[in-house]
């Protein structure tokens, strides 16, 4: 009950202060620290033309050959930071929106190089010079057919939205960079909750190996974890999956659960 009053209250505040900052975008987007405005707008569309792959952190990727995405573009997510080693820096982008992530892996992630992309909401954990810092927002209401939000592209101050899932603000990133093909690999949206968790609220902190991602220390001992929702995750993608978007999307994993994007081969595509 008390985490429940505790969850709406805050869920008030978000939305208020979302609305606040929503109301003068321009003296948001000046206010961010790293140049993000500038740095933002110089990629957008950037990437026009190209395709890329926006890597989950499922176990299905131990079954694929990641080698080959050397030359490719690639976005990865929150602490996989092995995964960046598979694609040449200039052609990678790092995105990470989850609190219990960048607070367990503050010193690591602000210190990335390359494109590193961070939530404006989490501003008070970010104190590296390189991350660029996006405009995003958390509060819409999943009740409403509306949800989730998608950035608007052609937006001059563009707003982020959270989906779920990190994979959804990546998704809205490839959307803004322009890619014009996005295959999905390694987004399973299949979750198992040992029974030696440790729950506090929404919060899960693991006490043994973690067996929903791609290595078993991703969320192994002593880490914590928010309790995971595919099939609000699902109905992120599938509510999106129905929109016109500029670019085309498909799901080049293994198995899983994503079903709403067009399945291909990975290995036809090289």
């Amino acid at each position: 009950m008390i985490y429940k009053i505790r969850y709406s209250l805050g869920l008030l505040k978000k939305r208020l202060i979302e609305f606040y900052r929503s109301s003068n975008l321009k003296t948001t987007y000046k206010r961010l620290p790293n140049k993000s405005f500038d740095r933002l707008s110089q990629l957008k569309n950037s990437c026009s033309g190209e395709r890329c792959f926006i890597v989950g952190n499922g176990p299905s990727l131990n079954k694929m050959d990641l080698g080959v995405l050397k030359n490719e573009y690639g976005i990865v997510f929150n602490g996989a930071f092995e995964l960046r080693e598979y694609f040449q820096q200039e052609n990678l982008f790092h995105v990470v929106e989850d609190r219990l992530v960048l607070e367990d892996h503050k010193e690591a992630i602000n210190s990335l190089s390359g494109n590193v992309f961070l939530p404006s909401d989490l501003l008070h954990l970010i104190n590296g010079d390189n991350p660029i810092v996006t405009e995003f927002h958390r509060g819409f209401s999943e009740r409403k057919k509306e949800w989730p939000p998608f950035v608007d592209i052609e937006a001059e101050y563009p707003i982020f939205y959270w989906g779920g899932t990190v994979a959804y603000f990546g998704l809205q990133l490839a959307m803004w960079l322009g890619f014009e093909e996005v295959f999905f690999i390694g987004v399973d949206l299949s979750y198992v909750i040992p029974d030696t968790v440790i729950k506090n609220g929404s919060v899960l902190i693991s006490t043994e190996d973690d067996p929903n991602h791609y290595k078993t220390g991703y969320f192994g001992a002593g880490l914590r974890w928010h309790v995971p929702n595919p099939e609000r995750m699902s109905l992120a993608f599938e509510r999106l999956s129905q929109k016109n978007l500029k670019g085309k999307i498909y799901n080049a994993g293994i198995g899983g659960n994503l079903n709403c994007f067009s399945r291909v081969n990975y290995d036809d595509l090289f």
